[in-house]
Parts: C-alpha cells; structure tokens; sequence
C-alpha cells in the first residue's frame, strides 16, 4: 500500500472514531451542537463530492475526506433529528440565511451542471455553514462548550492529512481546496472551544482567590 492510499486509509478510519464519539456525545446530551450547521454540511459535503465526480480526472483517493464526511455527516444529521424528534428546530436569522444560500447553490449547480462551478460554489457554502458553529462558540455561557475539543482536534489532525494527501503524487488541485478549506475552519473552531473554555476558567479563579481571602480573614 503506498503512502496516499495509506494516508486516506487514516482519514477514514479517525472520522469514523470522531463521527462515532460525537454521536454518544449528542445522545448523552453531553454537547448541543446546531442542527443548521448540519444541514447545510449534508447540502455541502454531497453537492461538493456529486460536482468533483462529475469531473473526468477524479480520484477517489483524492477524495477520500470528501466521501468519508459524506457518510458521517448524513449520521450525524440523522442522530440529531432523531434525538430531538417532537421538539420544534428554531432557527436564527443568520442560520436561516446560510440555509438559504446552500439550497441557492445546490439549485445554481443542478442548472448550470459546471463541475468546477459547482465545486468552488459547494466549499463556499461549507464556509458558509460553520457560521452557526461560530455563532454558538462565541456567545459564551457559564457551562460546558456546545461543540467538544476532541472531536475538533481530531478533524484538524484528518484534515491536514487530507491536504498531505492531495499534494503527493499527481497534483489535484481542485480536490484539495475540500481539506485545506476544512483545515482553516476546523482551527477556527478549536480557537473558538478554547476561548470559551478560557472565560469558564475565570469565574473559577475568582472564586478561588474569593474562597482563600476568606479563610484568611477568618484566621
């Protein structure tokens, strides 16, 4: 096996362990992540694989970060619905907005049938969903972050796997803005989780530092 196909080997296997870890997470009520960012990852991930198919030079190997978000988006979206089924989906404004322009770009590409269009226009939409994400890390609240370390870590470790990947061999460059794309928004989001774990942590500090001026006083 050589080094680009053992490589997407790899990235399959750790979104698996990262797809799987965050479902017990979602069904343990351990995390609350955005139903909209997941939907619009489902409209991205498969338009963004359908359009780099329809193209004559693809390689599945190149794309192995592309097929394996494929399926473990389609669980994650599923687990969510059916972990809040009955409840009503409340959107944002901007939520509202992001799903918007996915389905504008899903209907642009099924009209125009330009594969590198459609490809391009799908990484933007990917851009696009993450805002939710962001929108949720950066309003902070007193408690556990809605979106958990390991798994964001672990996908900027598979994500840069996927752009070693793509610049061996025979160079794709259309296929590798998918994992460069994730790279740069996957820090994002691992900057965002350790912010708000940050502003957690002072609250704690100053109770301690309240708790030992206490006891000082006292004795």
């Amino acid at each position: 096996m050589n080094v680009p196909n053992a490589a997407a080997m790899i990235v399959i296997l750790l979104v698996f362990y990262v797809g799987t870890r965050y479902c017990a997470k979602v069904i343990r009520r351990e995390i609350a992540p955005r139903i909209a960012t997941w939907l619009i990852f489902e409209v991205g991930v498969l338009m963004s694989l359908a359009t780099y198919l329809s193209e004559n030079n693809h390689s599945l190997i190149k794309a192995a970060l592309n097929v394996a978000d494929s399926l473990q988006v389609t669980v994650i979206l599923l687990v969510l619905l059916v972990e809040r089924r009955g409840q009503r989906i409340r959107f944002t404004r901007n939520e509202l907005l992001s799903l918007a322009i996915s389905c504008a770009a899903a209907v642009v590409w099924m009209i125009t049938k330009t594969g590198w269009i459609g490809f391009i226009g799908f990484q933007l939409v990917m851009f696009v969903a993450y805002f939710p994400t962001f929108e949720s890390l950066w309003r902070w609240r007193p408690g556990p972050s809605p979106e958990p370390m390991e798994k964001w870590s672990i996908n900027v470790l598979i994500t840069l796997i996927g752009v070693v990947v793509d610049i061996t061999g025979r160079r794709d460059y259309l296929a590798m803005v998918y994992p460069l794309r994730a790279f740069i928004l996957c820090i994002a989001v691992v900057a965002l989780i350790l912010r708000w774990k940050r502003k957690n942590s002072i609250p704690r500090r100053r109770s301690l530092l309240d708790s030992r001026r206490v006891e000082r006083g006292v004795r």
